[in-house]
Protein backbone atom coordinates (compact mmCIF):
# COMPACT_ATOMS: atom_id res chain seq x y z
CA UNK A 1 0.00 0.00 0.00
CA UNK A 2 1.35 3.42 -0.96
CA UNK A 3 2.29 5.98 1.66
CA UNK A 4 -0.18 8.84 1.88
CA UNK A 5 0.97 12.22 0.63
CA UNK A 6 1.04 15.44 2.65
CA UNK A 7 -2.06 16.59 0.77
CA UNK A 8 -3.94 13.42 1.68
CA UNK A 9 -2.90 13.85 5.32
CA UNK A 10 -3.91 17.53 5.28
CA UNK A 11 -0.46 18.51 6.58
CA UNK A 12 -0.62 22.10 5.31
CA UNK A 13 -3.79 22.84 7.26
CA UNK A 14 -2.50 21.04 10.35
CA UNK A 15 0.79 22.96 10.34
CA UNK A 16 -0.93 26.30 9.79
CA UNK A 17 -3.48 25.60 12.51
CA UNK A 18 -0.73 24.61 14.96
CA UNK A 19 1.16 27.84 14.22
CA UNK A 20 -1.96 29.99 14.70
CA UNK A 21 -2.79 28.17 17.93
CA UNK A 22 0.68 28.57 19.41
CA UNK A 23 1.15 32.20 18.31
CA UNK A 24 -2.32 33.70 18.79
CA UNK A 25 -4.52 31.42 20.92
CA UNK A 26 -2.30 29.91 23.60
CA UNK A 27 -1.07 33.28 24.90
CA UNK A 28 -4.72 34.11 25.68
CA UNK A 29 -5.40 30.78 27.39
CA UNK A 30 -2.17 30.58 29.36
CA UNK A 31 -2.63 34.06 30.83
CA UNK A 32 -4.97 33.36 33.75
CA UNK A 33 -6.52 36.85 33.75
CA UNK A 34 -7.24 36.80 30.01
CA UNK A 35 -8.58 33.24 30.25
CA UNK A 36 -10.89 34.17 33.14
CA UNK A 37 -12.11 37.20 31.18
CA UNK A 38 -13.04 35.19 28.07
CA UNK A 39 -14.72 32.49 30.17
CA UNK A 40 -16.88 35.13 31.87
CA UNK A 41 -17.59 36.87 28.56
CA UNK A 42 -18.60 33.57 26.93
CA UNK A 43 -20.82 32.64 29.86
CA UNK A 44 -22.77 35.88 29.53
CA UNK A 45 -23.03 35.73 25.70
CA UNK A 46 -22.16 32.26 24.34
CA UNK A 47 -23.31 32.69 20.74
CA UNK A 48 -23.41 36.44 20.24
CA UNK A 49 -26.47 38.54 19.58
CA UNK A 50 -27.61 39.36 16.03
CA UNK A 51 -28.34 42.92 15.00
CA UNK A 52 -31.99 43.96 15.00
CA UNK A 53 -33.83 46.88 13.40
CA UNK A 54 -30.70 48.38 11.89
CA UNK A 55 -28.68 48.09 15.09
CA UNK A 56 -25.37 46.22 15.01
CA UNK A 57 -25.10 42.81 16.61
CA UNK A 58 -23.13 42.17 19.76
CA UNK A 59 -20.17 39.97 18.96
CA UNK A 60 -17.27 38.76 21.01
CA UNK A 61 -14.00 40.42 21.99
CA UNK A 62 -10.95 39.74 19.82
CA UNK A 63 -9.55 37.33 22.42
CA UNK A 64 -12.74 35.29 22.67
CA UNK A 65 -13.24 35.30 18.90
CA UNK A 66 -9.74 33.89 18.36
CA UNK A 67 -10.40 31.05 20.78
CA UNK A 68 -13.85 30.27 19.36
CA UNK A 69 -12.44 30.29 15.80
CA UNK A 70 -9.79 27.78 16.90
CA UNK A 71 -12.46 25.49 18.30
CA UNK A 72 -14.44 25.71 15.06
CA UNK A 73 -11.40 24.59 13.04
CA UNK A 74 -11.14 21.32 14.98
CA UNK A 75 -11.81 18.08 13.09
CA UNK A 76 -15.29 16.63 13.51
CA UNK A 77 -14.14 13.38 15.13
CA UNK A 78 -14.29 13.89 18.89
CA UNK A 79 -15.88 17.35 18.65
CA UNK A 80 -18.37 18.39 21.33
CA UNK A 81 -21.78 19.56 20.16
CA UNK A 82 -25.03 20.68 21.78
CA UNK A 83 -28.01 18.32 21.55
CA UNK A 84 -31.60 19.22 22.46
CA UNK A 85 -33.27 16.37 24.34
CA UNK A 86 -36.41 18.33 25.28
CA UNK A 87 -36.94 21.88 23.99
CA UNK A 88 -36.51 24.61 26.61
CA UNK A 89 -35.75 22.03 29.33
CA UNK A 90 -32.99 19.54 28.63
CA UNK A 91 -29.87 20.09 26.57
CA UNK A 92 -26.86 17.79 26.57
CA UNK A 93 -23.31 17.74 25.30
CA UNK A 94 -22.56 15.03 22.78
CA UNK A 95 -19.36 13.80 21.14
CA UNK A 96 -19.31 13.41 17.36
CA UNK A 97 -17.84 10.20 15.94
CA UNK A 98 -16.59 11.91 12.79
CA UNK A 99 -18.22 9.23 10.64
CA UNK A 100 -21.25 10.30 8.67
CA UNK A 101 -24.39 8.44 9.74
CA UNK A 102 -22.99 7.24 13.07
CA UNK A 103 -24.85 8.53 16.12
CA UNK A 104 -23.26 10.94 18.56
CA UNK A 105 -22.38 9.83 22.09
CA UNK A 106 -24.62 11.82 24.44
CA UNK A 107 -23.14 12.70 27.82
CA UNK A 108 -25.42 12.37 30.87
CA UNK A 109 -25.20 15.87 32.41
CA UNK A 110 -28.30 17.96 31.54
CA UNK A 111 -28.26 21.72 31.01
CA UNK A 112 -31.38 23.87 31.46
CA UNK A 113 -30.85 26.08 28.39
CA UNK A 114 -29.12 26.25 25.03
CA UNK A 115 -26.79 28.97 26.30
CA UNK A 116 -25.79 27.00 29.41
CA UNK A 117 -25.09 23.94 27.27
CA UNK A 118 -23.13 25.98 24.73
CA UNK A 119 -21.00 27.35 27.56
CA UNK A 120 -20.50 23.78 28.83
CA UNK A 121 -19.22 22.81 25.37
CA UNK A 122 -16.87 25.82 25.43
CA UNK A 123 -15.45 24.82 28.83
CA UNK A 124 -14.89 21.21 27.70
CA UNK A 125 -13.08 22.34 24.55
CA UNK A 126 -11.00 24.77 26.61
CA UNK A 127 -10.02 22.06 29.10
CA UNK A 128 -9.07 19.67 26.29
CA UNK A 129 -6.97 22.31 24.53
CA UNK A 130 -5.09 23.15 27.71
CA UNK A 131 -4.44 19.44 28.29
CA UNK A 132 -3.25 18.98 24.68
CA UNK A 133 -0.89 21.93 24.64
CA UNK A 134 0.08 21.75 28.29
CA UNK A 135 -0.83 24.50 30.69
CA UNK A 136 2.35 26.17 31.88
Amino acid sequence: MATKTGVQLNEAHTSTDKFITEKYVLPILLDKKRRAAIIEEHKSNPVGTPGLAGNPGIGHSDDLQRVVDKFRRAPMAGKYVRVCMEPHKDYRIAIVSGVRGEPVKILPKPFPSEDACEHGVFLKRLKDMLAEYGEK
